[in-house]
């Protein structure tokens, strides 16, 4: 897959991330924002080889796994400190071109006191903005709602701002 396309992926992630941030910072009935900034995504080819530039087949999917940095202080810690991980699978549905498909990326991002689950189809499209759906969590996040707005940039970083209403 493309570079724009792992990029994507890796600020899906970072967006898992703030979700999970979002959730555990949120108090009942309230809405919370966080922040995060992510290094490039780590990525597996799954039913396809990963060093093609033609678009993964039908049923093809990516595995990726992000690590969620603080972009300000929150969760007791310091801006810049790993407070997690997200794990994204993104599954090919359509082919709309040899070049171009859809589908739908499901993950989770593990935060320090639980995890959120996540939605969307961000690592099929090569805009520069992608978001998700936060659709559930664990713990203090368990009846969270939100979405998380990932800012990919060209050097294969993202950050994410995410929030949440619970």
């Amino acid at each position: 897959m493309s570079g724009k396309r792992f990029g994507v992926l890796t600020a899906c992630a970072i967006g898992l991330l703030l979700v999970i941030g979002v959730v555990q910072a949120g108090a009942a009935g309230s809405t919370q924002v966080l922040k995060f900034n992510s290094p490039p995504s780590q990525e597996a080819a799954i039913g396809f080889s990963e060093n093609s530039n033609a678009f993964p087949p039908v049923g093809g999917s990516i595995a990726l796994r992000v690590v969620l940095r603080n972009a300000v202080s929150q969760f007791g810690k310091s801006a810049g400190a790993t407070v997690g991980r997200v794990i994204i699978q993104c599954v090919v549905l359509f082919e709309v071109t040899a070049q171009s498909g859809d589908g739908i990326c499901n993950g989770i991002a593990h935060l320090p006191n639980g995890f959120v689950t996540i939605e969307g189809n961000g690592a099929f499209s090569n805009n520069p903005v992608n978001y998700w759906a936060i659709t559930g969590g664990v713990g203090p996040y368990a009846n969270d709602r939100g979405s998380i707005q990932v800012t990919n940039h060209k050097n294969g970083t993202s950050s994410a701002v995410v929030t949440l209403t619970s």
